[in-house]
C-alpha cells in the first residue's frame, strides 16, 4: 500500500518542520514569499477532513512535485506544478490505492492568454488553441481511472483543453475483484502480526535533501 511507502516520509518531514529550532523548511525569501521546501498541516474544519502537504515553492509559486496526505498518513495525491499551476501528470489515491492518473496543462500566469498546440485525434492534425490564462490549469490529455482492489483500468477519458473528446469504459469482472481482495488480505502488512526487524537493524532517516 502507498501508506507503507509515504508514512515514514510524512513523519520525517513533520519532525523536521516542528521539532527543530532552525529548519530548512517553511522559509520566506527577501520579499516575504514562500521559498524552498514547505510542509503544512491543515486540521479538520467545517466538515473537511484533515490533511498535510509537502512540496516546494519558487518565490511564492508552487513548483515541482507536491504530495498530499490524509489524517491517517495515507497519500491522497501526487501532483506537479509549474509557475504555481498544476502541470503535467497527477496521481490520486483512495485508501492507499491508485485510483486515477490524469494530466494538466498549466497556463502561463504572466500573460493574459496562452497558446496550446493541440493534436486532433480524429484528423491527426496539429493546430493552435488560444486560451485565457484566468482558467489557471486545464485538463489536457488522458485521464485513466482504476479499480481500487484489482488495479485494473476501468475508464479512460481524453481531454483537449478541458473539453472531453472521447470516453471508454472497461468492465471489471466480479471474480477479479474477489481474487484481489483475497490476495491483498494475505499480504504481511495486512496481518495482525508481521515481522519487524530488530532495533539495531532498522533504517533511520536523518536528513532530507
Amino acid at each position: 500500500m502507498m501508506r507503507n511507502l509515504f508514512f515514514p516520509l510524512l513523519m520525517l518531514v513533520s519532525m523536521h518542520a516542528f521539532s527543530q529550532t532552525e529548519s530548512s523548511l517553511n522559509r520566506l525569501d527577501a520579499q516575504g514569499k514562500r521559498q524552498g521546501q514547505w510542509f503544512m498541516q491543515q486540521p479538520e474544519r467545517m466538515g473537511e477532513e484533515a490533511f498535510s502537504e509537502w512540496g516546494s515553492y519558487d518565490h511564492g509559486m508552487r513548483t515541482g512535485t507536491w504530495y498530499r496526505f490524509d489524517g491517517q498518513g495515507d497519500v491522497k495525491s501526487i501532483q506537479h506544478y509549474r509557475l504555481g499551476m498544476l502541470d503535467g501528470e497527477a496521481k490520486y489515491f483512495e485508501n492507499g490505492h491508485l485510483a486515477c492518473v490524469g494530466h494538466y496543462y498549466g497556463l502561463n500566469p504572466g500573460r493574459d492568454f496562452d497558446t496550446i498546440f493541440v493534436l486532433d485525434p480524429v484528423k491527426d492534425i496539429e493546430y493552435q488553441r488560444v486560451v485565457s490564462t484566468n482558467r489557471g490549469s486545464v485538463k489536457h490529455g488522458y485521464w485513466r481511472f482504476y479499480d481500487e482492489q484489482s488495479g485494473r483500468l476501468t475508464r479512460e477519458l481524453y481531454y483537449i483543453v478541458d473539453e472531453l473528446v472521447s470516453k471508454k469504459e472497461f468492465a471489471v469482472a466480479p471474480i477479479d475483484s474477489s481474487y484481489y481482495k483475497k490476495r491483498e488480505a494475505a499480504l504481511p502488512q495486512n496481518q495482525k502480526h508481521f515481522y519487524a526487524p530488530p532495533r539495531d537493524k532498522q533504517f533511520h532517516y536523518t536528513e532530507i535533501k
